[in-house]
């Protein structure tokens, strides 16, 4: 089972494989690197940017608009974006899967040519709880920025796409040069596995029908079809019927197998 602390430190193995953390600090590049930030806002004026706290020890940077999209200010954002404190704030049921994104993106980058990873985007999809206590669905970027030969800036961006985008489970997908290079969908994931009473369980409750009524259907037991519901509750890491349902209903919209 993996915790925030265990999360972190997968972070920090993957950026102790890719470089040493580069020191944005210095005097004599610190106004290039604002000048990259700042157009990067202007061509993102819908997110929040933020350089890497994870790869750029001594130098922090978030836009202005954090307060705005995020609900928090540049202090409080910049705390929160300590590794461990960071994955302390996400949805405790999306952490086991955002690990195992983790995983795909430590194996792409031991894949790629050194010289070949700047070209690379990693897009995550997961819940961080909002200081007012309700759970967002964040839309998280991470990309780099060659600013010169041996120096590159690494840095996120992040919206919340709550109410663009129903959460459908963990998701994380890299991109090089624009195309999609490779990815992991803990939803798709999840509905591939699927056993064929499962299968044919879901339709079943997408009708209404009750858990005595699906018994006499398929001929097991109530305690077998209780049983089976449960099994569907932790493979889409929900915590009922009406969440299973609707992320169903939403995988099934996308072209998901899940029934």
């Amino acid at each position: 089972m993996h915790t925030p602390l265990s999360l972190a430190r997968r972070t920090n193995n993957i950026i102790a494989y890719v470089t040493n953390p580069a020191r944005l600090e210095q005097e004599d590049i610190h106004e290039e690197i604002m000048h990259t930030l700042q157009n990067l806002q202007k061509i993102f004026p819908s997110w929040v940017i933020c350089t890497c706290r994870f790869m750029h020890q001594g130098f922090f940077y978030v836009s202005d608009n954090a307060r705005e999209l995020l609900g928090v200010d540049t202090a409080s954002l910049a705390n929160a974006l300590e590794v461990e404190a960071y994955f302390s704030r996400m949805h405790h049921a999306d952490i086991e899967d955002y690990s195992r994104g983790l995983q795909v993106v430590s194996e792409i980058y031991q894949e790629e040519d050194p010289e070949e990873r700047h070209k690379l985007r990693f897009v995550f999809n997961y819940r961080m709880r909002h200081p007012d206590g309700r759970y967002i669905h964040l839309h998280d970027e991470k990309a780099m920025l060659r600013i010169r030969d041996n120096l590159s800036l690494y840095y996120m961006l992040l919206r919340d796409i709550s109410h663009e985008t129903p959460f459908t489970g963990v998701k994380m997908t890299c991109y090089k040069e624009g195309k999609k290079l490779s990815g992991f969908n803990a939803s798709a994931e999840a509905a591939s596995q699927l056993s064929p009473r499962e299968h044919e369980l879901l339709p079943l409750m997408k009708q209404g029908f009750s858990t005595k009524e699906i018994a006499g259907i398929l001929g097991i037991s109530h305690n077998t079809v209780r049983n089976m519901r449960q099994k569907l509750f932790q493979k889409f890491q929900v915590n009922n019927a009406i969440e299973l349902l609707n992320r169903s209903a939403v995988m099934d919209a996308q072209g998901f197998p899940s029934t």
